[in-house]
């Protein structure tokens, strides 16, 4: 079986798809432990992620065992408010820890340089887009040709600075607690889960929607993959550590349920 290594690290395969009994799925070989099976919360698209020695028709099994699940899932995702599309524009709503910002979109090339001064008016001029943070408000200077979808990418980048800045404070006192460092950490848009801990090469990954929301859950998340790293599932033992270092995780995991359909 042949494979790439990631941009990120890590042995994987190109995604294959495989159909049984009335399930389609995406079925990548990848440095993981075991099998993991996830329902896209975007389209319902089934993608399961395997051992190297596991066989396709094993791998099958597995997901003829899950249909049940499967279905559930898509159900509830079906049932999940959804979030209004950005558009991008002076007046919107964007969340900073938690914290509500308004958006202001600036165009005119000399108001960009008499509010954000030359650096942001000299990118203006390259036709790329700025952004940046005062008073409360979050600003967005860009060309008035840039669209919804290169106004999103300059924003996106700018809230994951900000998440990857803090991230490396959270971590350290984590690991002080839980007694286990990640090898890496890096951030990434994922529509499913909050992050996740490759325990075979003790890399974590965080998601990008966490700059979101209050840091208390962004602490949550990272000590419960920093918990991985003791115990790959969520038996009895990884709870008992979990309870140690965190007693209010539960009520955090309850309440990140309801927050899924940020993701």
């Amino acid at each position: 079986m042949r494979g790439t290594r990631g941009t990120r690290g890590g042995w994987k395969t190109k995604p294959l798809r495989r159909t049984v009994g009335g399930t389609e799925y995406l079925l990548q070989y990848k440095t993981v432990r075991r099998l993991n099976l996830r329902v896209a919360a975007e389209n319902g698209e089934v993608f399961v992620s395997a051992p190297a020695g596991v066989s396709p028709r094993d791998v099958d099994a597995f997901v003829q065992q899950n249909e049940r699940w499967i279905e559930k899932q898509r159900l509830r995702l079906a049932r999940l408010p959804k979030q209004p599309e950005h558009r991008y524009e002076t007046g919107e709503t964007l969340y900073l820890w938690g914290k509500p910002l308004e958006l202001q979109v600036w165009t005119n090339r000399d108001v960009v340089r008499e509010i954000l001064g030359d650096r942001a008016a000299a990118a203006w001029a390259q036709g790329k887009a700025t952004a940046s943070c005062a008073g409360g408000k979050l600003l967005l200077a860009c060309p008035p040709s840039l669209d919804r979808d290169a106004r999103e990418k300059t924003l996106e980048e700018w809230f994951r600075r900000q998440l990857e800045a803090f991230l490396p404070y959270v971590f350290q006192a984590s690991s002080t607690l839980v007694g286990k460092s990640a090898s890496s950490w890096y951030v990434r848009k994922m529509s499913t889960r909050w992050g996740t801990c490759n325990v075979l090469t003790g890399r974590i990954c965080i998601n990008l929607a966490l700059v979101h929301l209050p840091p208390v859950y962004l602490n949550y998340i990272v000590l419960h993959e920093l918990t991985h790293l003791w115990y790959a599932d969520h038996g009895p033992r990884f709870q008992r550590k979990m309870d140690e270092v965190f007693p209010a995780w539960r009520e955090r995991r309850r309440e990140m349920k309801r927050l899924v359909s940020l993701l």
